[in-house]
């Protein structure tokens, strides 16, 4: 029997984050995840959006995991006040999809991996935002 999925925007304020510079944000993600074809354990991670043109890089507060992928520049209608990691969920999977650094209306966005694809092929989704800022 599946587990019913829960739908909605579901936020997590994380205190202990930060914000840097408006390229690298520091945030403690409480669940396993994906980034492109890679899967990341929970803990800190630090996002980088400065590396290359397009190029996204995730690495863990301890050095043991990391992650790089092609994303594109999206936007928002105005500058952010908080830094954030937006999640796609299906089921109790999670897949990184937005990462947007505080003070800009800038962000970039991570194309779905096939797995993503072909899970919301076969059921709904749910976005988690996780606050990695204060105000």
């Amino acid at each position: 029997m599946n587990k019913p999925l829960i739908h909605g925007l579901t936020m997590f304020v994380l205190m202990t984050a930060t914000a840097f510079a408006g390229q690298t944000i520091t945030a403690r993600i409480p669940f396993a995840f994906h980034v492109g074809d890679s899967i990341l354990s929970s803990g800190s991670y630090m996002a980088d959006t400065n590396v290359a043109p397009g190029v996204l890089r995730l690495r863990s507060a301890d050095g043991k995991s990391a992650a790089m992928v092609l994303s594109h520049a999206v936007q928002s209608s105005a500058g952010l006040q908080i830094a954030k990691f937006v999640f796609k969920r299906y089921g109790d999977e999670y897949f990184l999809r937005q990462v947007w650094t505080i003070g800009s209306n800038a962000g970039r966005e991570l194309p779905p991996s096939r797995l993503e694809r072909e899970l919301a092929k076969a059921a709904d989704s749910s976005r988690t935002i996780l606050v990695a800022g204060d105000r």
